[in-house]
């Protein structure tokens, strides 16, 4: 091997030692920080408040504008038949109801984030301060639980009454459509109830106001 080879394969080697420690000294940008400060959690509650109020206020609305007045017309018109031409609804009674239920659980979320349930004023209204909010922490943490479950259950009848063309005796249409009524009527109360129990939570940690 000739000088003239040797000292080229040093000079090589001496390039590639000298990218090596070029390429440990290059820094890599750092990773973006998230930011988890109670103001930016406090800004996601918002958000979920937002997003709740919204969902809670077009539930309100159908039940309001589409489901009650089609109470009312069912109604109205079992009445009129019923007593000046002698035909009567024969599912008026049993459809209102249906109508009815899906009316009032569409409507609860809506009272529920505005923590517009009636209570036991008798006594609620003795606690102290702090006292209420643990006994609305566990009392919507229990129905929240229980709310779930009745969503889930809920959820897997939807399939079972589609196949089985389900309906009532007087009332010949098919009932899932109601059942998906309830059954979104039911997501939303349920996460109602669990955003006021997180932010009863919240407010017993800030020392009870």
């Amino acid at each position: 091997m000739s000088a003239q080879n040797v000292s080229s394969d040093l000079a090589a080697t001496q390039d590639i030692a000298l990218d090596f420690e070029a390429a440990q000294n290059i820094s890599l940008p750092a990773a973006p920080e998230q930011d988890v400060s109670p103001a930016a959690a406090g800004s996601v509650f918002d958000k979920m408040a937002r997003a709740l109020s919204k969902a809670a206020d077009v539930c309100l609305s159908f039940s309001m504008y589409i489901i009650y007045p089609a109470i009312l017309t069912v109604i109205v018109i079992d009445v009129i038949g019923r007593n000046f031409f002698n035909t009567p609804l024969s599912w008026a009674i049993e459809g209102s109801g249906l109508f009815l239920i899906g009316a009032i659980f569409l409507a609860v979320p809506r009272v529920e984030l505005d923590r517009e349930h009636i209570l036991l004023d008798i006594l609620y209204a003795r606690y102290s301060p702090r006292m209420k909010l643990i006994c609305d922490m566990l009392t919507r943490s229990f129905a929240a639980l229980w709310m779930l479950a009745a969503t889930i259950r809920s959820t897997m009848e939807i399939p079972t009454s589609i196949v089985l063309s389900e309906s009532g005796t007087d009332f010949r249409y098919p009932f899932w459509p109601i059942r998906v009524v309830m059954t979104l009527g039911f997501v939303v109360l349920t996460l109602c109830l669990l955003y006021n129990a997180v932010d009863a939570y919240r407010k017993l940690r800030a020392g009870g106001r």
